[in-house]
């Protein structure tokens, strides 16, 4: 979202896309591209007992070779540079690597999660799978970085920017907010984002724990790789409170009529370095739709960071769900502390995130990096 934001939405570039995803044959998208992907006997390998040794071929080699379709369709459409997602690791960001070089173009990259994020991967090769992450980072001649995090894990370079995720547009949405007040009903507290990996355990924690409460929650997103419990997909369903996927045009009409935002980072070990690194595309989107937030992560989270900075969201750092109730409760209670977030909120959009600022930085580093390979 945040790169069809850069991209297509706005005409500073002129695209082709090669993709091994197949949800881009899914929509209608107005800009040509390509869809390739591994060789079908790998395939079928992928899904045998030996699936892990085989994932490792695919992340740490099957990006050296370049398919002739892809070669074709690169040189065919002459690009000034190649653009890839360089984190979390997938073996197409070295494949694009090889398509900059043999072009003799330059090879700009974003790095908008840390390695390990989402990545199939045999424990016994983690190493060297970070290695290739790090070492590809440094070979870029243009390097974006989601957060100072991330910027701060990955080290020195001599051409790395901050480049946040690009939100939404306030626009001319702007109006008066006005605060949610009891009068005996319960406060909706909303959520829309990725039901997978942490995430879907924490929500479960939450509404369960809310039992009790005067709080009533509205949880938006895909279903197909949720990682909550089956008794509870039952009960959200049944309750309500699981409301499925909607589009980002139904979703902003959906919040108007929440109360509280909520955003959720993981607590523990296994998340601690993605939660540092990482930067929430849902948290800029939140900015914009004028509602009291309330972030529920660890201290070191880049959320957690940004929202103490401005002052822009209640933050609640510890992993106990029913605290993070009693804190949403209290802002709930609190018409003055909701007018107070929603305005610090405003100021942090204007002052760091309004998406006009953002997209410079992306268009002046790309447009420098193309001048000095053409002179």
């Amino acid at each position: 979202m945040s790169f069809y934001r850069h991209f297509v939405e706005r005409d500073d570039f002129e695209i082709f896309v090669a993709t091994d995803s197949a949800e881009v044959e899914q929509y209608q998208v107005p800009y040509p591209f390509l869809r390739f992907g591994i060789p079908k006997w790998l395939k079928r390998m992928q899904h045998t007992r030996f699936y892990r040794w085989f994932w490792q071929y695919n992340q740490s080699i099957a990006g050296y070779f370049v398919p002739h379709q892809v070669w074709q369709a690169a040189r065919l459409f002459n690009p000034d540079l190649v653009f890839t997602i360089g984190g979390s690791w997938n073996w197409t960001a070295r494949l694009a690597q090889r398509v900059a070089r043999r072009l003799g173009v330059p090879l700009a990259a974003s790095f908008n999660d840390w390695f390990d994020f989402g990545v199939l991967m045999h424990p016994y090769f983690r190493g060297s799978i970070e290695r290739a992450f790090r070492r590809f980072y440094r070979d870029c001649d243009l390097a974006f970085c989601t957060s100072e995090g991330m910027l701060e894990a990955l080290g020195p370079h001599p051409n790395a920017h901050v480049l946040y995720p690009i939100g939404t547009s306030m626009g001319g949405s702007q109006r008066d907010f006005l605060p949610f007040i009891s009068n005996g009903r319960p406060a909706t507290v909303f959520f829309a984002g990725s039901l997978s990996f942490w995430y879907g355990p924490m929500l479960e924690r939450l509404v369960l724990a809310s039992s009790d409460s005067p709080l009533r929650f509205e949880i938006f997103g895909s279903h197909i790789h949720a990682t909550w419990s089956r008794s509870f997909d039952t009960f959200a369903r049944t309750a309500g409170v699981y409301r499925g996927q909607v589009s980002f045009d139904q979703l902003k009409m959906h919040v108007q009529d929440a109360d509280l935002l909520l955003l959720p980072m993981g607590f523990g070990d296994e998340c601690a370095q993605t939660e540092r690194t990482s930067f929430k595309t849902k948290f800029l989107d939140y900015l914009t739709f004028q509602k009291p937030i309330i972030i529920w992560g660890p201290d070191y989270c880049s959320a957690i960071h940004a929202g103490r900075e401005f002052d822009a969201a209640e933050c609640y750092t510890s992993p106990d769900a029913t605290g993070c109730i009693a804190s949403l409760e209290n802002v709930a209670r609190s018409p003055e502390r909701q007018k107070q977030l929603v305005a610090n909120a405003h100021r942090m959009y204007e002052n760091r995130f309004e998406p006009s600022r953002i997209h410079a930085v992306l268009l002046r580093e790309c447009e420098k990096l193309a001048r000095r390979q053409r002179r």
